[in-house]
């Protein structure tokens, strides 16, 4: 997963490495394997009720598929509700999101309010570092 970094006071993500990406990717290829198992559902079914077409998901599952797993996040938001998941835990263990799903941190819940000015949220994310003590 990317890490969020801060620089000049702004949050940034820093990009995982081809190996990291790789570990990730082969996580989440077996990962699904054992989601589409669970539905009992041949392959070509689960692709055909998706709306996935050209064997996608069998090419991702055994490699075929690109340097990164190219299952994008389309065809995986197809997935989910024939894997019985919601988006955001396929999108995220996929690679897609840089956040597990209800783990946003307070700092990136405070830049994504778009209510807030920028003076305020640069204020509100000093005053939440004072208290916690990170500086």
């Amino acid at each position: 997963m990317p890490k969020e970094a801060t620089f000049a006071g702004r949050v940034g993500i820093v990009e995982a490495t081809d190996e990291q990406r790789a570990v990730r990717t082969e996580a989440f290829r077996e990962w699904l394997r054992v989601q589409l198992d669970r539905t009992g559902m041949s392959l070509h079914g689960i692709e055909v009720s998706a709306g996935i077409r050209g064997n996608a998901v069998g090419k991702f599952l055994r490699g075929e598929r690109g340097q990164r797993h190219s299952l994008t996040p389309l065809m995986i938001r197809r997935l989910a509700p024939i894997l019985g998941l919601s988006e955001e835990t396929m999108l995220s263990r996929a690679g897609h999101m840089s956040h597990q799903p209800g783990d946003v941190s307070v700092e990136t819940a405070i830049l994504a309010d778009s209510r807030i000015s920028f003076e305020d949220k640069r204020f509100l994310i000093d005053l939440y570092r004072k208290v916690v003590g990170n500086k």
